[in-house]
């Protein structure tokens, strides 16, 4: 019986009955088992962890209330465990990009910025997870806070036990002559001590100066 089917009889014997009856145990069972299956169901190397599924005990909604560290700590295998990693970070770089941008410049720009950005953000934490081992992993922060105004700084990643950093996002607002203003993102590693900047793209705004981060 179609999935669909099954959770629309359960629901309509339990409203009409007044939850007096209850429903067949073949349709509870059905439904049970297909939650379970769901629950398991394995990603392949190109899927991120659903770090939302029962077998971490977090939501989408969740991840900013959990460090990093809490999250790593449900995972055990090494591919989920770096997986997930890439998932957490994506999501951080998502919505403190948001945080930073501020109502303005995120109306305006903030779907260009998961567009055309967010991507190369993503290839380059896979790059940076693929240098870690996992304890390395296992034990990173990434800091929470976007600085405000025209600072750069979107997010850190650093060492928990050195307090080093190891990776830094930021963005950075330029005015070439005549072209108007731009959001150019980029990356810093510990690699070069962190002296280079790591293109990552710009996003044009306009001709008239931009708004303060998180105004």
């Amino acid at each position: 019986m179609p999935n669909w089917l099954r959770k629309t009889l359960v629901i309509l014997i339990t409203v009409f009955t007044l939850g007096t009856v209850s429903p067949p145990p073949h349709l509870l069972a059905e439904s049970d088992e297909r939650s379970s299956t769901e629950s398991t169901a394995t990603v392949t190397n190109n899927d991120f962890v659903d770090i939302s599924s029962s077998t971490n005990d977090s939501s989408e909604s969740d991840l900013p209330n959990r460090t990093w560290q809490e999250v790593a700590a449900t995972y055990e295998d090494p591919a989920e465990l770096q997986d997930a990693f890439i998932t957490y970070t994506l999501h951080q770089a998502t919505e403190q990009t948001k945080e930073k941008f501020g109502e303005r410049i995120e109306a305006k720009r903030g779907e260009e910025f998961r567009t055309v950005i967010l991507p190369k953000i993503e290839e380059t934490i896979i790059q940076l997870s693929n240098q870690l081992n996992v304890e390395e992993m296992r034990n990173l922060n990434i800091s929470e806070q976007p600085s405000k105004g025209k600072s750069e700084k979107i997010f850190h990643i650093s060492n928990a036990m050195t307090m080093k950093d190891v990776f830094r996002l930021h963005v950075r607002r330029e005015n070439p002559p005549g072209q108007g203003h731009w959001f150019s993102f980029h990356y810093h590693e510990a690699s070069d001590n962190f002296e280079s900047h790591h293109e990552l793209g710009s996003i044009y705004w306009d001709r008239n100066t931009p708004p303060n981060w998180m105004s």
